[in-house]
């Protein structure tokens, strides 16, 4: 972590009037936040939340499960640095808050883990095919969800693979040493994740890193999409609610 000195941020009486309305209006329904920069609601799965942490800190939770009153930031490096430069945390929250100056650093390293950690949790269940050969069977069989690529592999490789997934979500964000790790395989370029949660999730916080990484050649859903994670129903709705219970 960078030792760069935290930026102390103190609201402005004139921000007082803005900060009432800092929370969205539609929290019940879960799918919907207030962006603290530009004002404007907007799907939750294309943000990031931070909270104010116990020494004042702000302090990003991406897992949207901390404790305490939720300020809600669009998931770009730009939104971080904006929103350190015009003090919008501290608006938002109403109070001094210690905003670190490598925020969008740690923001950026917490997503790639989440990202990487879903490819695990993925290998686990056995919703994943490695290698070239068996990712472009699952390809060509239609049993692929998501095309996951180093972005340090080959590029006419690359190109060919993504030519075959025909239109698929292709992530290639991460280098191969970042893939090898998270699957346990040495040397890993090509991948393809499943339909399942686990795909979705993984899809989720690619998405949201892009506003943080180079993209390359990946080919994301838009993050203004309200439909980017797929609706839930049963059990797995049920979970989702649960989740949520105490969340802004």
């Amino acid at each position: 972590m960078s030792m760069a000195a935290p930026i102390i941020e103190r609201p402005s009486h004139a921000a007082s009037s803005e900060a009432a309305i800092a929370m969205p209006h539609q929290e019940a329904s879960g799918k919907r936040r207030r962006c603290i920069l530009s004002r404007q609601d907007c799907a939750s799965e294309t943000l990031i939340r931070f909270v104010v942490g116990p020494d004042n800190h702000i302090v990003p939770d991406l897992a949207e499960r901390l404790p305490g009153r939720g300020l809600w930031l669009r998931a770009e490096k730009s939104a971080v640095e904006q929103a350190q430069a015009s003090k919008s945390f501290a608006k938002a929250a109403r109070a001094a808050v210690i905003v670190d100056a490598d925020l969008a650093t740690q923001v950026a390293d917490l997503l790639a883990a989440r990202a990487l950690n879903f490819l695990g949790l993925a290998l686990r269940s056995g919703a994943i095919a490695m290698g070239h050969e068996k990712v472009r069977a699952d390809l060509n069989a239609g049993r692929a969800a998501v095309l996951v690529q180093a972005n340090d592999g080959a590029p006419h490789a690359r190109a060919r693979m993504r030519t075959v997934a025909s239109g698929l979500p292709t992530v290639e964000l991460f280098s191969r040493g970042e893939l090898s790790q998270a699957l346990g395989r040495a040397d890993t370029v090509h991948a393809v994740l499943h339909a399942s949660r686990l795909s979705s999730q993984f899809l989720r916080e690619s998405s949201r890193l892009a506003g943080f990484r180079e993209t390359g050649e990946s080919r994301l859903p838009a993050l203004d999409e309200d439909s980017f994670v797929p609706s839930l129903s049963g059990p797995l709705a049920a979970n989702e609610t649960a989740d949520r219970v105490g969340i802004e």
